[in-house]
């Protein structure tokens, strides 16, 4: 098993290295969120500085990995911070049933949505406010996709009229804006 890991490990290296050659024939530089961990330095760690977040999953979970995502953000017109962190062991990934996430993905997969959650992230909380804008539609239309977002859990409201992204849903909504956009 382990001479199997190796071999894989030194594939993986070389598809790398490989990638990296093909870009800088043709110009291409990647993206800096599209960066291949294709360098270990002499302990089979990852470049430091870009893998910092990568490097800390393999201390926690091991050389079998995981997957995770983190954040701490100030949300706009807000003093506090949020913070949220979730992971898995790859393990534990592999019970997971992937059709269970379609409700929540759904109620997200709409661009008028995500607009709206966008609109309310940055401190418009109140229907009239979101009925400004034109992009929205009607305000039928809005009660619609806001009861939408709120029925799956990515809104709340939380006194009369005032809408609110609850705090344990804003880092995966920047982790979704974040998959979706780089």
């Amino acid at each position: 098993m382990a001479d199997r890991d190796s071999l894989n490990d030194r594939v993986s290296h070389l598809e790398s290295r490989v990638l990296d050659l093909e870009r800088s024939l043709a110009g291409d530089t990647p993206h800096p969120c599209e960066t291949a961990a294709s360098r270990p330095d002499e302990a089979g760690r990852e470049d430091n500085e870009t893998f910092w977040a990568l490097n800390g999953l393999i201390e926690r979970m091991g050389p079998s990995g995981g997957v995770t995502y983190t954040g701490h953000v100030t949300p706009p017109g807000s003093d506090s911070p949020v913070s949220w962190q979730m992971g898995l062991a790859t393990p534990d990934l592999e019970d997971i049933d992937f059709s269970g996430a379609a409700d929540l993905l759904n109620a997200v997969g709409h661009p008028v949505r995500l607009s709206l959650l966008q609109a309310i992230y940055e401190g418009k909380t109140t229907a009239a406010q979101l009925g400004a804008d034109e992009r929205f539609g009607t305000t039928g239309q809005i009660y619609h996709h806001l009861h939408a977002l709120s029925g799956a859990g990515w809104l709340e409201n939380t006194r009369r009229g005032h809408w609110r992204i609850p705090a344990q849903r804003i880092v995966q909504l920047l982790t979704l804006v974040l998959i979706g956009t780089y």
